[in-house]
């Protein structure tokens, strides 16, 4: 039976969770359609893109202030094309700003919405809640936490592991991959992740770029090794591209993090992927100024990276706003690369968040559960 999903992503992150999902929906019923938010990685799924990611991605509340139009247009075409193509359902993945507004409007069409990647809402604005509990037939959570959360609130959810478990990662051996860099393998080499957003790579890129000539000029023998994305402009990394001591890889994250020494990385899904391959880390985030102060008045959180969030306690250094300096930065770099047992401690911690992510194959229970449900409840 030919099925038509609305699929539902903000972000690149999301564009290949969601890309994860819709690979097996079209391994279960080939003739599943999508329409929906997303990037390439969907659209290479066979996903008819109503806006293309690049476009969607923004954070901080005076960044989202100001592209308020674009996203009413974007939020019209959407439940326009629902109206026309009549969706046997919608897959929300994470993105809450708009998915949570969307998620109402889906109800209301009588359409059943499902969540997978939760918003981090037990950290902040938890009265969203409210609303999700009146739209979601099923929360599927990545991380084991949530389930009692959601439960607790109302929302019927599942935990089905953390989609990093199934990632292929196919990463050449150390020696290959660094060689085609051009890494001298006897030196120590450092990975910059600045974010997978425009705006976001802009914010860190002074810090980062203070932290290069720091580092440097305590140890010059230091190699960086910078992860970029293509989703994003070209002239996002220019200033980068001005330090010769920086190699600039493109769309090849997954080897950057498994392959350097430690890594200073933004917040978001990058420090967990760290963690995962058991990689030192450095996390640092900034806002601009006055999203930072409303933000900061609404967390209710100790921490902002996943390996700390998981493990409630601080295993890796987190440098936040003004703390995340270009000598606060190095300060970290020249000690974890100076200190083996802090190094060593680190892996020790990340190993146990790694345990803690749960079993490979969610993305495939996630799908057998919505056809299923589908199945029994609507007769679809």
């Amino acid at each position: 039976m030919a099925r038509t999903f609305l699929i539902v992503a903000g972000e690149i992150s999301g564009d290949q969770h969601a890309a994860a999902l819709m690979h097996h929906f079209n391994e279960a019923y080939p003739a599943t359609q999508f329409i929906g938010l997303g990037g390439n990685a969907m659209t290479a799924e066979g996903m008819r893109p109503i806006h293309h990611v690049r476009k969607l991605a923004v954070t901080g509340f005076v960044e989202v202030i100001k592209h308020l139009p674009f996203f009413r247009r974007v939020m019209k075409d959407v439940i326009d094309a629902c109206k026309e193509e009549r969706p046997d359902a919608a897959i929300l993945i994470d993105y809450p700003g708009f998915n949570i507004r969307l998620g109402m409007r889906l109800k209301r069409m009588g359409i059943p919405v499902y969540y997978y990647i939760s918003p981090q809402v037990w950290a902040w604005k938890e009265n969203r809640v409210k609303k999700m509990k009146q739209f979601i037939r099923r929360m599927f959570a990545i991380f084991p936490f949530e389930e009692d959360y959601y439960e607790d609130k109302g929302i019927p959810t599942t935990f089905v592991g953390h989609p990093i478990l199934d990632e292929p990662f196919d990463i050449p051996s150390r020696e290959t991959y660094l060689g085609s860099c051009g890494i001298d393998l006897e030196r120590p080499v450092v990975g910059l992740l600045p974010g997978s957003r425009e705006n976001e790579i802009l914010r860190h890129t002074g810090p980062m770029l203070d932290a290069v000539d720091s580092t440097l000029e305590e140890n010059p023998d230091v190699q960086f090794l910078l992860a970029g994305v293509s989703g994003v402009p070209r002239s996002s990394y220019d200033k980068f591209r001005e330090r010769e001591a920086i190699n600039i890889r493109i769309d090849e994250a997954h080897q950057v993090m498994q392959h350097v020494d430690l890594a200073v990385t933004s917040s978001g899904t990058a420090p967990l992927e760290l963690a995962y391959m058991g990689t030192p880390m450095i996390v640092i985030y900034r806002l601009a100024p006055i999203s930072y102060l409303i933000g900061k008045s609404l967390v209710k959180i100790n921490y902002i990276s996943m390996p700390n969030l998981i493990l409630d306690e601080r295993i890796v250094p987190e440098l936040i706003q003004g703390q995340a300096t270009g000598d606060g930065i190095s300060s970290w770099i020249l000690s974890l690369l100076e200190d083996e047992r802090l190094a060593a401690r680190i892996k020790g911690r990340l190993a146990e968040v790694k345990a803690r992510l749960g079993i490979p194959g969610g993305p495939e229970r996630v799908v057998k559960h919505i056809l299923s449900d589908l199945r029994d409840s609507y007769g679809a």
